[in-house]
C-alpha cells in the first residue's frame, strides 16, 4: 500500500543525483541535487502528529506498522522515536518518523538540534532541522543525505527550535531523499542520537 503522506510539495521535483559513493563523497557535501520548492516545517507541539504537508492530514495511524521504536535519553530526559518505512514517489523518496516524551512526569524536551547534522554549510544552515537523518544502501554502496533546495533549506522539517516534547503530545517529522533504485527493496537509516537501523523497507 502506497502512503504518500510526507512533503507532497516534493512529488513533482527530478533529483539528478541519487546518492555518494563510499570513498568518494560529494564536494558539495550534498546527495542530491538543488530543487526548486522550500522545505516545510514541522507541525507544532500542541498539536497531535501530522505531516508537513497540511492538505494531507494524517497521522501515525495512517502510515501503518512502525520499522521500530526505540528510546534514548536527551538532556537526561526519555526520548521515544517510532521509525517507519521509506516511501518512493517516483525520483523522490520519503522518510517519516515520530518523536514522543514516554514518560508522564518528565521535563518537557527541546527537539532542536536533536536530529541535524551539527553543519550549517551543507543541506541547511539553520542548526535546527532534521538534515542529519541518512539512507545507506549497503547494496550499492550509496549514502541518501536529506534533499536541499540549493538555499541552505533543507526538504525536511525544520525551525525544531519551536518544538518541544510533552507526554502525549508526538511529533512528526519527515525528510525527503533521492529514491534508491527500484530494486533496493531496503536500507539502513542513520538517525542522531539514536543510532542506526538496519533493513528499514523501502515501498
Amino acid at each position: 500500500m502506497r502512503r504518500n503522506t510526507v512533503l507532497g510539495l516534493v512529488t513533482a521535483l527530478a533529483l539528478c543525483v541519487t546518492g555518494c559513493s563510499f570513498g568518494q563523497p560529494d564536494p558539495s557535501g550534498q546527495a542530491t541535487s538543488a530543487v526548486s520548492e522550500p522545505a516545510s516545517t514541522a507541525p507544532s507541539e500542541s498539536t497531535p502528529p501530522t505531516p508537513a504537508d497540511p492538505d494531507q492530514p494524517a497521522g501515525p495511524d495512517q502510515l501503518g506498522d512502525p520499522v521500530i521504536t526505540r528510546t534514548s535519553a536527551v538532556d537526561g530526559e526519555k526520548v521515544r522515536l517510532t521509525l517507519y518505512p521509506v516511501v518512493r514517489d517516483g525520483s523522490v523518496s520519503h522518510l517519516t518518523l515520530v518523536l514522543s516524551a514516554p514518560e508522564e512526569d518528565a521535563e518537557r524536551v527541546q527537539i532542536g538540534q536533536l536530529l541535524s547534522d551539527a553543519n550549517t554549510t551543507t543541506s541547511d544552515t539553520t542548526g535546527d532541522a532534521a538534515d542529519g537523518l541518512q539512507l545507506v544502501d549497503g547494496k550499492n554502496a550509496k549514502l541518501y543525505l536529506v534533499a536541499s533546495d540549493g538555499k541552505g533549506r533543507c526538504l525536511c522539517s525544520r525551525n525544531l527550535s519551536n518544538l518541544f516534547l510533552d507526554y502525549g503530545n508526538p511529533v512528526l517529522l519527515s525528510a525527503a531523499f533521492a529514491a534508491p533504485p527500484a530494486d533496493v527493496n531496503a536500507v539502513q537509516v542513520r538517525i542522531p542520537h539514536f543510532g542506526t537501523v538496519k533493513n528499514v523497507p523501502v515501498q
